[in-house]
């Protein structure tokens, strides 16, 4: 096949050779440059200014000398990050300091340990499914869940538990169910 191609090429070439027209005057010569007049126009300030401040920014600046505390630690972290001032970090520190701190009253119950996942009705009864930390929960109006709260319902778009040792109810909204 691959003979077939350059034989066929060969040919080509040879009648194209051939049939060339003789006179030189048909064919098209080479192009020529001809010089022409480009009128110069001053650069605009806008564009002279960031020029200048790009060459200001390329610029190669002289190598500066090591100090005497940065040739005893050669292999010191090294980033492109700016380094933050002390002041600011000193300045943070003092606002963080200030902050009140948050008190715990003895009688509140903790934060409710759910996460509602989903509801399910069979039959007309709903079950509510709930998530306690790595657990999937199952939850019915009456239960009680981790010993310590009582699954109460749903009311009015919020989950109802109370928390047994206090006796104190909590809520976990959820929104409307359809």
């Amino acid at each position: 096949m691959k003979k077939a191609v350059l034989g066929a090429a060969a040919v080509t070439t040879l009648l194209a050779a051939l049939f060339a027209p003789e006179d030189e005057g048909s064919i098209v010569g080479p192009a020529t440059a001809t010089p022409r007049q480009v009128e110069r126009v001053a650069p605009a300030p806008i564009a002279a200014a960031a020029a200048a401040q790009t060459n200001r920014a390329l610029a190669i600046e002289p190598r500066r000398g090591l100090d005497d505390e940065e040739a005893a630690n050669l292999f010191a972290k090294q980033s492109w990050q700016p380094e933050t001032p002390k002041k600011i970090m000193l300045d943070q520190q003092v606002a963080q300091a200030a902050l009140p701190v948050a008190r715990v009253d003895a009688n509140a119950p903790p934060p409710l340990p759910f996460q509602f996942l989903g509801r399910f009705v069979d039959e007309g009864k709903a079950a509510y499914f709930l998530q306690a930390g790595e657990r999937n929960v199952v939850a019915r109006p009456g239960d009680t869940l981790e010993e310590r709260y009582r699954f109460d319902g749903m009311v009015q778009g919020s989950l109802q538990f109370t928390y047994l040792p206090l006796n104190l109810k909590q809520t976990l909204a959820v929104g409307d169910l359809n």
